[in-house]
């Protein structure tokens, strides 16, 4: 794999590390999916393409423009040249339609952080610890405006769950975030510090101070789905870097035992039930509805193909002569079909295949379990919520694994030939 964008002259940043850390932060938080449901509770839409995330993307980009040399050097790993090419596909099925500036726009964005993480490859990506680090301080900082949020609108910030049962959701209002994303952040950055602190690149009490504030955002935000999904990638990375068969069958004691205090403990029991009869929690709090639609309609090839178009996220449910319900679809890979058709799943799932490649290839154990975690969170996540039709978190959490692996290979085998000129 040669470089994207051969230079001249490989020299190392002039810009400090809280720079390119400041950056990151920035980037990451452009990605959440801001929601205009945080204010309005009986809102129906949520803003996935506002102006401000807008131009805070684009000003992150020009500056990190302006701070990389000429004739810099980066490299981009299968992944994310796969994702360049769903982008581009997805630009050639936009003029299909009959209005699509906003598809466009939204693609235009997505191109734009691609080529970000490529702008990086020096300053973050090629040290994969730096990427990993910053990814972490990007969620300590999320985390901590959802913190502040219950000191600056208590009564915004505990979101009712009314339909779905009783009691209350924690959602971000400084950062407009809906108790699925707070769960998010916290079960990315419980998972990280967890990682950190076993491979010992945290200290013990930053690592629980970390732990303990992921756990509360994930227990408070009340996210089945993010819970879960950090369940399963946690038990990946602990497979992963086990050394001994032995050693990573024993790897399923400890997620069975979880498993079995969800189910005895009668604290933990009513939160994963969130007050829901047997009929919504068989549906998935209604997920399913919009999923059997989305697999039942008829479509031409044409449409089964390209899809309906980027941004149409939701389906039209009908019951005889009107309208019953406009529903998300809430799941990647059927949003991907919807919006974009079956090509772009079939591209957006040798992304992820590949990017597992990378994953279970990378030498170095951290690396490679903080891969696992976020690849399996995403792998999870993915059949619950949607996201990877877009520059949205799940995504970022699938290219920072590629990347972080695929730049830990390439460390490895440098410093493998470096020993043997050596010799």
């Amino acid at each position: 794999m040669a470089p994207a964008v051969p230079g001249t002259v490989e020299t190392p940043s002039e810009r400090p590390a809280w720079f390119w850390l400041m950056l990151w932060c920035l980037f990451v938080l452009g990605v959440q999916p801001w929601s205009s449901r945080v204010a309005s509770p009986q809102g129906t839409t949520g803003s996935t393409n506002s102006l401000a995330k807008g131009l805070l993307l684009g000003a992150v980009f020009l500056v990190a423009l302006a701070a990389t040399k000429p004739g810099f050097r980066t490299r981009v790993n299968p992944a994310s040249w796969l994702y360049v090419m769903y982008v581009l596909f997805a630009c050639a099925t936009a003029f299909l339609l009959a209005e699509p500036m906003g598809p466009l726009t939204r693609l235009a964005r997505f191109l734009i952080g691609l080529v970000f993480l490529f702008l990086l490859w020096r300053p973050l990506v090629q040290v994969p610890e730096r990427l990993v680090r910053a990814h972490l301080w990007a969620h300590l900082l999320l985390g901590a405006t959802v913190v502040l949020s219950l000191a600056y609108s208590p009564s915004q910030a505990w979101r009712p769950l009314r339909s779905l049962g009783t009691g209350y959701r924690l959602q971000g209002v400084i950062i407009p975030m809906l108790p699925p994303r707070v769960g998010e952040v916290g079960a990315i950055l419980l998972g990280l510090a967890l990682i950190g602190l076993v491979c010992r690149k945290l200290s013990t009490l930053p690592a629980l101070t970390l732990i303990g504030l992921g756990g509360v955002l994930i227990a408070a935000s009340r996210t089945r789905t993010s819970a879960a999904a950090l369940a399963f990638g946690l038990l990946l990375a602990l497979i992963l870097t086990r050394k001994t068969w032995a050693g990573r069958i024993a790897s399923f004691a400890f997620p069975a035992v979880l498993g079995l205090a969800f189910l005895m403990i009668g604290s933990l029991h009513d939160w994963l039930l969130r007050g829901q009869g047997t009929q919504q929690i068989s549906s998935l709090s209604g997920r399913t509805t919009s999923w059997h639609a989305v697999l039942d309609e008829k479509v031409s090839i044409q449409t089964a193909i390209i899809g309906h178009g980027l941004g149409n996220k939701r389906v039209l449910l009908r019951r005889g002569e009107g309208d019953i319900d406009v529903m998300a679809i809430d799941n990647s890979w059927l949003g991907l079909y919807w919006e974009t058709g079956l090509l772009a799943v079939a591209i957006v799932a040798i992304a992820l295949i590949v990017a597992w490649v990378s994953v279970v290839r990378a030498p170095t154990p951290y690396v490679r379990a903080c891969g696992a975690l976020l690849l399996g969170y995403v792998t999870a996540a993915s059949l619950n919520e949607s996201g990877l039709s877009d520059l949205s978190s799940m995504t970022v959490h699938l290219l920072v694994a590629a990347a972080i692996c695929d730049a830990d290979r390439l460390r490895h085998r440098k410093r493998a030939l470096a020993a043997q000129s050596a010799h």
